[in-house]
């Protein structure tokens, strides 16, 4: 049974330095609140125009690297603050890292988001779609969350992790073994973005309707020819 082996690992941290006693000053909160409930002294934050793609290709990098290698089959990003809603940040992040025409598609989980992608560059590897995948989690939460909000502002920062896998047997060290994965959408407003999806669109258009001379109007519209 083909195995998914991490063969390489990789991370990068966007310079910009956020400390506690940075937040203190723009919102009701203290170095010793966040520290005591959280633990976190410091965060980092991606700086203006720095897009995740930025975060990801500089992983990913040194997870090739580390890998001893340049190329691989296959790009999958775990990402919820992509470049752009449309297209997906992971053809970005291939080019970048000179990897143009390779699969190359976004995961969008969130928190669970690497384990994901990890699952699903396993699978490709497992059914023989590919020798070896890239994966990349990559966050600019800085660029979602309310700067005034103490509940979310002070845990969440950016930055990028990253793997290569790559075919091998279960019992070689560094094997992936097996993965759970679940989910429960009753509990989705714990932590939410409502707005830029088609529930909450970050434009309202004006509805689209038929005229009065359109076969649709008349209920004949079947949506094919």
């Amino acid at each position: 049974m083909t195995a998914a082996v991490i063969s390489g690992i990789g991370a990068w941290l966007p310079p910009d330095v956020v400390g506690n006693d940075d937040l203190a000053a723009r919102m009701d909160t203290s170095d010793e609140w966040i520290r005591t409930r959280t633990g976190i002294r410091t965060r980092h934050f991606v700086s203006a125009g720095m897009p995740t793609s930025h975060l990801a290709a500089e992983a990913g990098a040194r997870a090739l690297q580390s890998a001893g290698t340049a190329d691989v089959d296959a790009v999958v990003l775990a990402t919820t603050t992509p470049d752009r809603p449309c297209p997906a940040t992971a053809p970005e992040v291939a080019r970048r890292l000179g990897l143009t025409g390779r699969p190359a598609f976004d995961v969008s989980a969130v928190c669970t988001g690497f384990l994901y992608a990890l699952t699903t560059a396993a699978g490709m590897i497992a059914s023989g779609a590919a020798e070896q995948v890239l994966v990349i989690g990559a966050e600019a939460f800085s660029t979602l969350i309310d700067p005034q909000d103490r509940s979310s502002g002070v845990v969440f920062g950016d930055g990028a992790g990253a793997v290569v896998l790559r075919a091998g047997a279960p019992d070689e060290p560094g094997a992936l073994g097996r993965i759970v994965l679940g989910s429960d959408g009753s509990l989705a407003d714990l932590i939410t973005v409502r707005a830029g999806g088609s529930e909450q669109p970050a434009r309202i258009p004006a509805p689209i309707r038929p005229t009065a001379t359109s076969p649709c109007a008349a209920g004949r519209c079947s949506g094919t020819r």
